[in-house]
């Protein structure tokens, strides 16, 4: 199913950057489909595990391994194609500093299977996740969020997307994700 990101903070369109992502399963695999229109491709390394996401262009998911909503993978694929894979245990949030607490464990090996392909000034990716990898309900319904951001060339967190926006400047909030099913 296809689905357009809002821009997290207010939960509003933005055509500027049409983000669109299909999900859809197989019989091993949840799949993702991202295309991030208006995009300047910025990416912060090319090293599997660096934080992307810390000031770079990104298309990324947070998918649950349990139904707790606190034990999810956090998946992040930049324009060149590196990828992030860690395991995130949330364990609540600081609103003093603005921040998640976090406990972050790298995933060594990617079970990934990505591909990223540019197309104008928007680029495309895919990438599948084992179903064994992730939680799935008694519905066949997984736990998740997507998301995009988009530095405009590296101004941080400029441009913040989500499928179900956070309404603030942070996607660590496991409270509004959503079950998407098979």
């Amino acid at each position: 199913m296809k689905y357009q990101l809002k821009d997290n903070r207010t939960g509003k369109d933005i055509p500027e950057f049409n983000t669109e992502v299909n999900i859809y399963f197989t019989e091993e695999h949840i799949n993702f489909e991202f295309v991030a229109q208006n995009s300047k491709f910025h990416c912060v390394s090319e090293e599997y595990n660096a934080e992307h996401a810390d000031g770079g262009d990104v298309c990324e998911v947070f998918i649950c391994v349990d139904e707790s909503r606190t034990k999810y993978y956090e998946v992040e694929i930049a324009p060149n194609g590196a990828e992030f894979l860690y395991l995130m245990t949330y364990k609540g949030f600081d609103y003093e500093i603005d921040q998640p607490i976090l406990d972050m464990q790298p995933i060594e090996k990617s079970f990934l299977n990505s591909k990223v392909e540019k197309v104008g000034n928007a680029y495309k990716v895919k990438f599948s996740i084992p179903l064994d990898k992730v939680y799935v309900n008694k519905n066949g319904a997984v736990i998740m969020n997507a998301f995009r951001i988009e530095t405009e060339g590296g101004i941080p967190d400029k441009n913040l997307f989500a499928l179900s926006p956070t309404l603030c400047n942070k996607f660590h909030h496991p409270e509004y994700f959503v079950e998407i099913s098979k």
